[in-house]
């Protein structure tokens, strides 16, 4: 089976987030290719993505070099083989300023035209400078998506020939597609884009083996918009996003209904409504925190490649609520299928980060002269000595540059999912009596100022009394001890075949399982 994920918009790039890390921790399909859409390419919440995505390629691809290190399929660690275009990000108008006017060539319409335009468009949008998205308008995004052609020239659009013509093959394809319904870019694109993917569908007379789905965010977060300097400007207003939402509901009920476009979507949002703590109008300063409603949209996204999931020949509305209304706990993640539970992946992924962040990391870094003095325990000779061990320098090479570039990127990835796991505890019940108790992160983590992009800060070391409260990392019933893990990695089966570095990071993945 062949699977594709489209984020579309600053939202389906933060649920792409979530889902990559839900990868790393063995939830997603074995192969996964990745894009985005977005008008404003420098988005933070975009970049940051991009960024995480070319870490999971790197990682993975280091990690699952046969012969040299190698995890093996037996391993679920970064399991999901995920690839993307050189850029993962579809622009659908190019250029340095870009307006609506310049895109339909006002000064060239006939006058009739014109004034249809004018009745459409405001003159603000005509003139308005894209570079930054679409600013909540989807009357433009929808003007610009449509206005570009879907050929297999184009990067982007290749990936989705390439996924039609493999079903017209014979093989089995699941396109998913993530977006806010209340946004500019999201709103705009989710039907426009899945139609057009349709639209190939039937063009190349394809009707089997071939599968499209789609989350749908409805408004789960809002902000403050200061008054001052903001005359003139286009800009997403949130107390219109309730209104926007409601007229969306109604033109896909009628869509859905006379128009099955996907075989399953799933909808989700947020009450009350999560504060963001800072608003910026796009570019790279709108670095808006991961919420606990995308990490739905993402699982979401997962059940749908999930081999369990048998696709029906009906159009499936799926939704999803809390156990509470007032408290977030581990029992309100679902499950991506019957083998597959969410909160023991996603919590031994953040034991993982943990102690490879805090214990392990620190003590494979640097030179051989450095590392050497955990050479005799038992640890470090089955897993790290054993399998860096060069017969012809007879030296073991954990020090080398090669290792110490995995090493160090492993460590980076951590404090990504340690800070992505306590920022979206924090930010998604900041400003609410909401509570949300998945993971205790006080002792390891800093708060900054709430308008702080960057307000999660991850210690750089612990002393003794924090490493111990480990066994509250996971706020659950069983509490599973530092002792318990650094015991396991001495004793726990190593999987045959494995090589390398790979033998260490799996065995102590596997050793931070309940």
């Amino acid at each position: 089976m062949k699977n594709y994920i489209i984020g579309i918009g600053g939202t389906g790039a933060k649920c792409l987030e979530h889902l990559l890390h839900c990868c790393s921790a063995g939830l997603g399909p074995n192969n996964l290719w990745a894009g985005m859409v977005d008008q404003d390419e420098a988005n933070g919440n975009v970049s940051r993505t991009k960024i995480l995505l070319d870490k999971y390629i790197n990682l993975r691809s280091n990690l699952r070099n046969e012969g040299v290190n190698d995890l093996t399929k037996k391993s679920t660690l970064f399991k999901t083989n995920i690839t993307a275009n050189a850029d993962a990000v579809w622009l659908p108008m190019k250029g340095a300023n870009p307006t609506l006017e310049e895109l339909i060539n006002y000064n060239l319409l006939k006058p009739e035209v014109k004034g249809l335009m004018d009745c459409l468009y405001d003159p603000d949008e005509l003139k308005q400078n894209l570079s930054e998205g679409f600013r909540a308008r989807p009357n433009i995004g929808a003007a610009a998506i449509l206005s570009t052609t879907a050929n297999e020239d184009d990067i982007f659009w290749s990936q989705i020939y390439k996924a039609i013509d493999a079903a017209r093959g014979g093989e089995e394809v699941r396109v998913f597609i993530i977006s806010s319904i209340f946004g500019g870019t999201g709103a705009s694109g989710f039907p426009n884009i899945a139609r057009r993917i349709k639209q190939i569908q039937k063009d190349k007379n394809v009707s089997a083996n071939f599968h499209l789905g789609g989350a749908l965010m409805l408004p789960y977060f809002n902000y403050e918009v200061p008054e001052e300097n903001m005359e003139g400007e286009l800009y997403a207003k949130p107390e219109e996003f309730l209104d926007q939402t409601k007229g969306a509901l109604q033109y896909y009920s009628k869509l859905f209904e006379h128009e099955p476009i996907f075989d399953q979507v799933y909808v989700t949002g947020w009450d009350p409504l999560t504060k963001l703590p800072n608003f910026k109008m796009g570019g790279n300063l709108q670095k808006n925190p991961p919420l606990f409603p995308e990490l739905y949209a993402a699982l979401g996204a997962l059940r749908f490649f999930s081999e369990d999931n048998k696709i029906s020949d009906k159009q499936e509305i799926l939704h999803i609520g809390k156990n509470d209304s007032n408290d977030i706990l581990w029992s309100d993640i679902p499950n991506v299928s019957s083998n597959l539970n969410s909160k023991n992946n996603i919590s031994k992924l953040i034991r993982f980060a943990f102690t490879y962040n805090w214990m392990y990391g620190p003590a494979l870094t640097g030179s051989w002269s450095k590392i050497k003095k955990y050479q005799n325990e038992n640890w470090f000779k089955r897993l790290i000595y054993k399998n860096t061990y060069n017969t012809d320098t007879k030296a073991c090479e954990v020090g080398h540059e090669r290792n110490q570039e995995i090493i160090s990127s492993m460590q980076e990835y951590c404090q990504d999912v340690l800070t992505w796991i306590t920022d979206m505890q924090y930010s998604t019940i900041s400003n609410t009596d909401q509570k949300m108790d998945l993971v205790a992160s006080d002792f390891f983590a800093e708060f900054k100022e709430k308008n702080d992009a960057d307000r999660i800060k991850i210690k750089e070391k612990l002393n003794e009394t924090e490493k111990n409260q480990f066994d509250r990392l996971i706020n659950d019933n069983k509490n599973l001890k530092l002792l318990n893990v650094m015991s396991n990695i001495c004793y726990q089966k190593i999987e045959k075949d494995q090589k390398g570095l790979s033998v260490f990071m799996d065995t102590l993945f596997r050793s931070c399982e309940q």
